[in-house]
């Protein structure tokens, strides 16, 4: 069984592919600032649509306090590709069909409600040292990080870094 990813834990690398096989790793996206990496069921849940819907609805603030913004997903290449072509999606949606990131994540579930091999929905913050600074691991297929939540802790982050980077302590230094 793959560990659970703990707040203060470094956050395992990884790489992978964008539907249209774009790849891009984690500890890279890092260097832009702290990252927000989602974990979500698959374009096909309803609740993972609607939880993409709401982060585009914040992208402006998600912009301001995060370097970026990925979103994993465990599902096939085409199924992800035909949502990305349905619609907008400004971050970056990535697939994991070997289960890889979600393994190492400690998100990977074998079997959920209505499907089986996804990742349960989860949100981190890493900072740009490659530090989980925040973790959230749904309960449900529904649930997820409130989004206020996030963008605060990303505040509290960006703030920190702005401390650090004038006292001549931070990674900008």
């Amino acid at each position: 069984m793959a560990k659970k990813i703990s707040r203060g834990d470094p956050a395992p690398d990884f790489t992978l592919t964008t539907p249209h096989d774009a790849e891009i790793s984690l500890h890279p996206a890092l260097r832009k600032g702290p990252v927000l990496l989602e974990f979500i069921r698959g374009t096909w849940d309803p609740a993972s649509r609607e939880r993409i819907e709401y982060l585009v609805r914040s992208k402006e603030q998600l912009a301001e306090l995060a370097g970026a913004l990925l979103i994993v997903s465990c599902e096939d290449r085409a199924g992800a590709r035909k949502y990305l072509d349905d619609g907008t999606c400004p971050f970056s949606l990535l697939i994991d069909p070997l289960f890889e990131a979600s393994l190492a994540f400690g998100v990977f579930q074998k079997f959920s409600w209505g499907a089986v091999n996804i990742a349960r929905p989860a949100s981190f913050i890493i900072d740009r040292c490659g530090f989980v600074r925040h973790c959230h691991v749904a309960s449900s297929p529904i649930d997820a990080a409130p989004l206020d939540a996030l963008l605060e802790k990303l505040l509290s982050l960006r703030k920190e870094e702005l401390r650090d980077e004038q006292a001549g302590d931070g990674p900008g230094s």
